[in-house]
Order: structure tokens, then C-alpha cells, then sequence
């Protein structure tokens, strides 16, 4: 993909684009999660409640750091590598907004390798809102064909040129007790 297209992607996330993208997992819906409006067309195109929270995707860590309520010591393992797609579920800033946290005291962050999903952190120097890209209840969508017959009228677009990673979600485990909730076996 040429820096001119994600350039192009960078600076419509940092506007407020609503937009579905390969991640290193499966096919999701993203945006930059500051923009509340942003974050709320997503719940709309999911149906899916706020309370349940959001999973931020970030490149680097540091990009998170304002979203998580511990030391840097604390968040070592967020920033390790992993075997599989792993999210982490952490201790909420109290500058985390509620519309990514929901109900819960926890943030979801994960820390991915996928190139694009890197790419537009980086220009962005933020996570992204990351999402499966499905209704709730309903299978994910596997490829950019799928995403665009089910949502291209909802979505200012759809980030193709690279592929989708494992095909199955992330395993999500908390951090401080090491619980697993979603396992992605």
C-alpha cells in the first residue's frame, strides 16, 4: 500500500472516519477513539451496547499509556511478545472515556504487528478502536467483499491492500490476575 493511501486513511481516522480494516486477527471496524461521535456510529453499525466496551489497537505502547491507570513496570507484559493475538485487560485511566471502557473498570489494549493497523497508529501517534467488523450476534465478516456488502453505505471506508492475520479473535486476559475471558483456541 503506498504512503500516499495511508496517509490519506491517517488523516480521515484523524477527522473522524468510521472505516473497517484487516487487523492481526480478523476483519474489524475502527476509529480513533477520541472522537465520540466516531465511536458511536460503530456501536450503531454493530448494534451493539456501550457498556460492553471497546478493545484499543495500538502499535505502541505508549500510544495507550494515557488509557491505563499503571506504572510502566506494570504494563511490561502488554508490550511482550505473545505466541497469539493477546488482549489485555487493564485498570482505566480516569482519562479513558467511558464511550471505550463502558461499564467496566477495565480498558481492553493490544498490541498488535499488523502492518496497517501499525501504519495508521503510527501517523495517528494513537490507538485505534478495534472492533470485529459484524453485527452483534452475527459472524464476523472474513474479507473486504463481505465488509462492503454488508456496510459500505455506513462506512467512510474500507482499508484494503493487506490481509486479515489469525481469522479468529484475540484471546483476552486480564492483566493484573491473569484470568482468561476469551479464549481464542
Amino acid at each position: 500500500m503506498s504512503a500516499w493511501r495511508l496517509n490519506r486513511y491517517a488523516r480521515a481516522a484523524a477527522r473522524g472516519a468510521v472505516f473497517a480494516y484487516p487487523t492481526d486477527t480478523i476483519w474489524g471496524f475502527g476509529c480513533h477513539p477520541l472522537i465520540e461521535s466516531s465511536v458511536m456510529r460503530i456501536l450503531d453499525i454493530k448494534q451493539r451496547a456501550a457498556g460492553k466496551g471497546l478493545i484499543l489497537l495500538a502499535s505502541r505502547l505508549e500510544y495507550c499509556a494515557a488509557y491505563i491507570d499503571l506504572d510502566t513496570d506494570a504494563m511490561r507484559p502488554i508490550a511482550e511478545p505473545v505466541t497469539r493475538p493477546t488482549t489485555w485487560l487493564v485498570p482505566a485511566s480516569s482519562f479513558c472515556p467511558p464511550w471505550l471502557h463502558g461499564e467496566h473498570p477495565t480498558i481492553a489494549i493490544r498490541i498488535t504487528d499488523h502492518p496497517l493497523a501499525q501504519a495508521l497508529c503510527d501517523r495517528l501517534e494513537a490507538p485505534l478502536v478495534s472492533t470485529s467488523a459484524n453485527r452483534s450476534g452475527r459472524a464476523n465478516a472474513r474479507n473486504a467483499l463481505q465488509v462492503r456488502h454488508q456496510f459500505a453505505d455506513q462506512l467512510d471506508f474500507i482499508a484494503t491492500g493487506f490481509p486479515a492475520g489469525t481469522g479468529r479473535p484475540s484471546e483476552i486476559k486480564s492483566l493484573l490476575t491473569g484470568e482468561i475471558t476469551r479464549s481464542s483456541r
